[in-house]
């Protein structure tokens, strides 16, 4: 196992090669992940964490995930929390050759529900029977993170879903891990509808 210093040792190493030998760096912190597999580490400057020189500070890593067991060195960008970033990675490990896929939990039997599916995406009766369709009810892909976000907006809209995993969901939007509002879900879903 890759103890702490080592971890350190390495992610210096690191920083120090990326910027050709030219910026000497200090470490921040260095934490073990909640499953004990990665050393979360943040470094900077040198002049940033021990002088506190502001204008020396570099941005745009927020950490290193140094692997403990084979010593690999993952970064995470400044726009991304470590947890999300762990998160995301342990989901698709979990996933495998699968894809996280969101759809309806209802069917067209299920008048009340379509009707509402309707009114909230504002397309036609035909469209929402559509979506609910074993053939096309495979509406968005994406990161299970993401998708449970977009659960959460639906369920406000009074729309029941569930997120399943998929082998080939032909029919479904793919989505980044943008920041996600209710007219860009709605606009997402009129397009599997219209497909």
């Amino acid at each position: 196992m890759i103890d702490a210093e080592q971890a350190k040792t390495l992610v210096l190493r690191r920083s120090e090669a990326s910027s050709h030998g030219r910026e000497r760096f200090a470490i921040q912190s260095c934490t073990l992940s909640e499953r004990g597999d990665y050393w979360v580490i943040r470094a900077n400057s040198e002049d940033f964490v021990v002088r506190g020189i502001q204008e020396r500070c570099y941005v745009g890593v927020n950490a290193h995930l140094v692997n403990t067991v084979s010593g690999q060195i993952e970064t995470v960008g400044s726009g991304r929390s470590v947890d999300q970033y762990l998160e995301d990675k342990y989901d698709a490990a979990a996933a495998g050759a699968m894809q996280y896929v969101l759809g309806p939990a209802f069917g067209k039997d299920d008048k009340r529900a379509v009707i509402r599916l309707r009114q909230k995406l504002e397309c036609s009766l035909q469209q929402a029977i559509k979506l609910v369709l074993p053939e096309s009810s495979n509406w968005i892909i994406g990161t299970r993170r993401t998708l449970l976000h977009m659960q959460a907006m639906l369920l406000r809209e009074g729309i029941a879903t569930n997120i399943q995993l998929r082998k080939s969901p032909i029919s479904a939007e793919s989505i980044d891990d943008s920041v996600w509002h209710w007219d860009a879900l709605k606009l997402a879903l009129n397009r599997v509808a219209a497909k």
